[in-house]
């Protein structure tokens, strides 16, 4: 009512020299009390400044006077306001510094405040005798200190030594509690935290946790939980971390653990954990009991604390020696209870808001639930995650126990919150490292919740899921649920995965491109993987400066190729005898970037592409040429256990088949031609005619009448692989200008022909002019046959018609 009748521009008038009283102390004083009762004076009790810290609305908020501090604001009041922390009166100064706490909830405030000179002259009345005067000024300390700009400027004035002298060593409760909260909140800066060290900061906090033996303090629950709460702040220094072992630290925060004091035991733990940093820390508070206690913990009906104890666990959790401490501790039970504690209350919610969805009225008496805590999920799962990490705890019967950690890590895989949802992720992702687990997640439809991850901003859970589809991709039944869940595209597109900053994200795109490597072990996921983009994505980070990647990414692009052929010849431009080719297999041909067989079927007809195919499924006429030839060549006593055998029956027998291939593959596409005819064999109308057949630019093998050196070479590799596997090499002419660009050839090899010293002979294969010779390739011993030059028109013949 004061408000919204005009009164707070009258109390705020009151507070400058311009009232119409003066500067009157009395009437200054009264005026002040009276706004921050406005303003919320419960907010200046330091407890309720702490739970709002933690996420917790404060009462200022549900009174609705957030609106008075605005108003406040809006007036101009905090000028004055500031103004008076110089005032004479220490009184008027110290309720002055009350109003500023009380106002100094939100970050503008806390700015403006420090701009107006607050900092200072807080610090100031730090230095008096007064002790409420001293408790008000380090009260509203520790909410400016909140802003950025004000640490600096503290740390400008030294004012972390004042806090230490002044308030920490005060003999106030009340001081020494608002004091340590101030310095908690100063030493984010660097340049604070060093200041604290200095002054021997760590020294004075173990101190006020009365809790070693040598200490002569009175223990006080409020000012340990203040102290607790600068060390845990501290501790993400790694210097400051030592100190505080070196000082007994640890074994003083441990003992705040026994309190019965819920607030100093959230504190407390948070402390441990970040200490759990270091792995001397570590050993030190494991053998004071450190997991003992926090898995006790567990059971703390307070929130907060239970979240805490997760995240210490989690720290403490790295190895087997701490995992069978959990184990012997009865870790997993613990830790499972209060998992499917908190996925019962999200599944009841869920089931509530969907009944609201459905615009259905709640049963009788039901009250609205809301959302349970999102930091209490996230510890519990990022300690869960920590389980998952270490092997003895994976076995662990819990773990896959109808009911268990799987179980119920799957229900909060499908959080609505990505961050709950993203740390299930990386729990989860462990689990598919053991033939076990990825059967149980292959079960539950994993696949698609790991999918979902990898379009999530946390680079953590970006590569707990692209690891995880990795691990799926180990064994053929996973490969197939990862193609069938349409899990390579996003795969693919990981490869350029990017921070939630918008930088390059390194892991998680590593982490892809090994899942990509493993999902290339299967020659239809390969060919997917090339025709959706992986494989030019891939080459292009093979030329990366980062080395991780691209060492990976070249691993890759083998594993790729080994399967992919089509993808190899355009690549290399070469298929060697182990590359055994299948239906499907294309040739697109040269100077055209990788593109999909069925982009390529889809382009307009035009004379600068030439795709070939080999297709018997499709091309009735290459199926039919196909059987031809089979047909002959078990006429000419070729079974399989003549293609096994290397005695020289076997091998002339092959030599025969080879031939008629060659003559059977030439006769189809016109016949022999003389060497010195061949550029004017004029095969480009036909191939032209083969085009407008199918409307494309792909052209199938079946349909050619004419064909020259690449077609031949073509769908001879193709052929011998069916009939005689592991006997022919595809090459083509790595020349890229002159008549005979693209020139293919076959390279022929029967094994048990050797030379006199044992090496194995090679052949190229004629299908162009004197068709079915074979011209020995040479070795070490053998010369090369004069015309291997010249079919291959290599060196000066493949620029003779230019």
């Amino acid at each position: 009512a004061i408000g919204d009748g005009g009164g707070l521009p009258v109390l705020i008038k009151l507070l400058t020299k311009d009232a119409w009283c003066g500067a009157d102390y009395a009437v200054q004083g009264i005026c002040l009390m009276t706004l921050a009762r406005f303003a919320g004076e419960a907010v200046a009790d330091g407890r309720l400044i702490l739970r709002m810290r933690n996420g917790e609305k404060c009462l200022a908020d549900r009174n609705g006077e957030e609106k008075v501090r605005l108003k406040i604001v809006e007036l101009g009041g905090l000028r004055p306001i500031v103004e008076l922390l110089k005032s004479p009166d220490l009184d008027v100064a110290g309720k002055a510094a009350f109003l500023l706490a009380c106002l100094a909830l939100d970050s503008p405030v806390r700015l403006a405040i420090h701009i107006l000179g607050g900092v200072e002259c807080l610090l100031a009345l730090m230095k008096v005798e007064d002790k409420v005067v001293v408790d008000n000024a380090s009260l509203c300390l520790s909410q400016i200190l909140q802003h950025v700009e004000a640490k600096d400027e503290l740390y400008r004035l030294h004012g972390v030594k004042v806090l230490l002298d002044q308030g920490v060593g005060s003999e106030s409760v009340e001081v020494q509690e608002n004091s340590a909260r101030a310095v908690a909140y100063a030493i984010e800066t660097e340049g604070n935290l060093k200041d604290l060290r200095r002054q021997m900061g760590i020294d004075r906090l173990i101190e006020m946790l009365a809790a070693l033996p040598s200490s002569t303090r009175v223990k006080n629950d409020r000012v340990r939980q203040s102290a607790c709460f600068a060390l845990a702040v501290s501790a993400f220094d790694e210097e400051c971390r030592t100190e505080i072992r070196m000082k007994q630290g640890l074994r003083a925060l441990s003992t705040c653990l026994d309190t019965e004091d819920s607030r100093v035991q959230e504190e407390a733990l948070m402390a441990l954990a970040n200490c759990a940093y270091d792995m001397p820390c570590k050993q030190t508070i494991g053998s004071l009991g450190g997991m003992r206690n926090a898995i006790g913990l567990l059971g703390n009906p307070e929130q907060p604390v239970v979240a805490n104890a997760c995240v210490f666990i989690s720290r403490l959790l790295f190895d087997k020696v701490s995992g069978d401490d959990f184990i012997e501790e009865e870790g997993p039970a613990q830790m499972l209870e209060v998992l499917q504690a908190y996925t019962k209350q999200y599944k009841q919610y869920v089931a509530q808001q969907e009944t609201i969805e459905q615009e259905q009225p709640l049963p009788e008496g039901e009250v609205l639930m809301e959302m349970p805590d999102l930091r209490l999920g996230r510890s519990i799962l990022l300690a869960c995650k920590s389980c998952a990490e270490q092997g003895n705890v994976r076995e662990h019967p819990l773990m896959s126990a109808q009911g268990g950690f799987y179980d119920n890590m799957m229900v909060m895989f499908r959080h609505t919150d990505e961050i709950v949802s993203g740390m299930s992720c990386q729990a989860l992702c462990n689990a598919a490292f053991d033939d076990g687990g990825r059967t149980m997640l292959l079960e539950k439809d994993a696949i698609k919740e790991f999918v979902r991850c990898l379009m999530y901003k946390d680079v953590e859970t970006q590569l707990a899921a692209a690891r995880a589809i990795g691990n799926f991709a180990m064994d053929s039944i996973g490969r197939k649920k990862v193609k069938s869940d349409g899990a390579m595209p996003p795969l693919v597109k990981q490869l350029q995965a990017k921070d939630e900053n918008g930088k390059d994200a390194i892991e998680p795109r590593r982490a892809a491109i090994q899942a990509i490597g493993k999902c290339a072990s299967d020659r239809d996921s390969a060919v997917e993987l090339c025709d959706i983009g992986a494989l030019s994505q891939l080459l292009m980070l093979m030329d990366t400066h980062w080395k991780q990647l691209g060492q990976a990414a070249e691993d890759a692009v083998e594993r790729l190729l080994a399967k992919s052929q089509s993808a190899k010849l355009w690549l290399r431009g070469e298929l060697d005898y182990e590359d055994m080719t299948d239906d499907g297999w294309f040739d697109m041909g040269l100077g055209k970037p990788y593109t999909s067989r069925q982009v390529l079927q889809q382009e307009k007809v035009g004379t600068d592409r030439e795709v070939l195919l080999a297709d018997a499924n499709a091309d009735e006429k290459l199926k039919e040429l196909l059987n031809v030839m089979k047909e002959k060549a078990l006429e000419l006593g070729l079974n399989e256990d003549v293609a096994d055998k290397r005695d020289e029956q076997s091998t002339q027998i092959k030599r025969d088949v080879v031939k008629m291939m060659a003559t059977t593959i030439s006769d189809s596409m016109g016949g022999a031609i003389a060497f010195e005819q061949y550029n004017d064999f004029g095969y480009g109308t036909d191939i032209q005619r083969c085009k407008e057949t199918r409307k494309s630019n792909v052209v199938w093998i079946g349909d050619i009448r004419k064909g020259v050196c690449r077609h031949r070479a073509f769908t001879f590799k193709y052929a011998c692989d069916k009939i005689l596997p592991y006997l022919c090499r595809l090459e083509r002419s790595k020349i890229d200008r002159g008549l005979h660009v693209g020139h293919a050839w076959n390279s022929i090899k029967f094994y048990g022909d050797n030379d006199v010293e044992g090496k194995q002979r090679t052949y190229t294969l004629d299908l162009m002019h004197s068709v079915g010779e074979m011209y020995e390739n040479g070795t070490d011993v053998n010369p090369q046959d004069e015309w291997v030059q010249l079919y291959q028109r290599k060196d000066i013949y493949a620029q003779m018609s230019l």
